[in-house]
């Protein structure tokens, strides 16, 4: 049962799209990474200290919220053009398959980052350097089973235009596909292989963002952590979103792959994946987000492989700071040969000091073991501290 262990796992970065309920339809504003998630920028750790975490009591009418949103509190000022910023997240794992296996108990350190980033003028900068007990393979740059160092992002770039509102990097950086949500283990993300922990490539990105309108395109050449070199992809991934007002936004991805030998079908593989993904606040406390996926896998001299996959997720805020969270996935791997299988996830998130928030969450999905279909339930426990 550990790959199942190991898909139910939770979230590991910064990405929150919930933030439509703020007027925020664009994520570059507060990130370096203008499709969003990972290192922020100053703006955006003000508006972390301001809009994310539980106020008590009534702020002092002078307080500058920056201060404490900035690096190491703000006991560390840092110039305009340098970004700093270390992530730790833990995390305690029940869960409980299929009688007659026994239920598994795991502590997981699941991140353990330092992210740098430069904006001077036009010139733009990120890397990340983080230490993984196991896991991550994808982003390794050092070898062995365990304890090892991973980078997922290292890139470098220009922002161009009069705004600066387009920007062009070359380096390894998240995919530009649908939304870009921390529950990198939700089938939308891992069945696409477009999540934010380790699924990155290395290519050449090209990013407009303004006013209504935002996308992105990048051309993959692979990821060049991974070895042998006929593992890697090469194709491209591209999104584009379109905001209506400031609680509505609507968009489309599509990305084509091929590698030269895929893991699991040993044979050279074309494969697709093409969606729609949605942002909705109705008010304030309540932000919808949806996205459905086709997915197609083409491997030499066999069959077509078909499938698709969908959710629906709901984030509550009835006061600031405290989240509720539900939400439903399926997935068909497989139209002509496998059922359809159904998640459902509830939790609750509480950013309950500056810099730091605690995450639960009760997990079901009824998923095929063999050739039958069994439910697996998890539940998970996180603390998540950054700098």
């Amino acid at each position: 049962m550990l790959p199942l262990v190991v898909l139910l796992v939770g979230e590991r970065a910064w990405a929150y799209p919930w933030m439509i309920r703020h007027d925020y339809t664009s994520c570059a504003t507060c990130h370096i990474d203008p499709s969003g998630a990972g290192l922020m920028t100053m703006y955006g750790r003000a508006q972390s200290e301001i809009l994310l975490r539980t106020r008590y009591g009534t702020p002092p009418a002078d307080e500058d919220p920056s201060k404490l949103g900035g690096f190491m509190f703000g006991a560390v000022p840092l110039p305009e053009e340098l970004l700093l910023q270390a992530d730790a997240r833990s995390l305690f794992l029940h869960v409980q398959p299929p009688s007659p296996a026994p239920s598994v108990n795991r502590y997981i350190l699941m991140q353990a980052d330092v992210a740098a980033g430069l904006m001077i003028d036009r010139f733009r900068a990120s890397v990340s350097l983080g230490y993984v007990h196991e896991g991550a393979l994808g982003a390794s740059v050092t070898h062995g089973e365990f304890n090892r160092l991973v980078s997922r992002q290292h890139w470098a770039g220009v922002v161009l235009g009069e705004s600066e509102q387009f920007t062009l990097r070359a380096g390894r950086m998240n995919l530009p596909y649908g939304l870009r949500i921390i529950e990198h283990t939700m089938w939308t993300r891992s069945t696409t292989l477009t999540d934010i922990n380790a699924a990155q490539q290395h290519g050449v990105a090209f990013a407009y963002v303004e006013e209504a309108w935002r996308m992105e395109a990048m051309a993959i050449i692979g990821n060049l952590q991974l070895s042998p070199p006929e593992l890697r992809e090469r194709g491209y991934s591209a999104y584009v979103e379109r905001a209506f007002g400031q609680s509505l936004a609507l968009g489309v991805s599509s990305l084509v792959t091929f590698t030269e030998r895929d893991l699991a079908a040993g044979a050279p593989m074309f494969r697709h994946a093409h969606g729609l993904f949605a942002r909705y606040a109705p008010v304030k406390p309540v932000v919808l987000m949806a996205e459905g996926d086709f997915v197609l896998r083409s491997p030499k001299d066999a069959s077509l492989e078909p499938g698709a996959t969908g959710m629906l997720q709901v984030d509550v805020e009835p006061i600031q700071g405290v989240h509720v969270i539900g939400a439903g996935e399926l997935l068909n791997a497989n139209f002509s040969e496998s059922g359809t299988s159904f998640g459902a996830w509830a939790g609750a998130q509480w950013f309950f000091a500056p810099h730091a928030d605690l995450r639960f969450d009760f997990n079901y999905r009824n998923v095929p073991v063999g050739e039958a279909r069994a439910g697996v339930t998890s539940i998970l426990g996180q603390i998540h501290v950054f700098l």
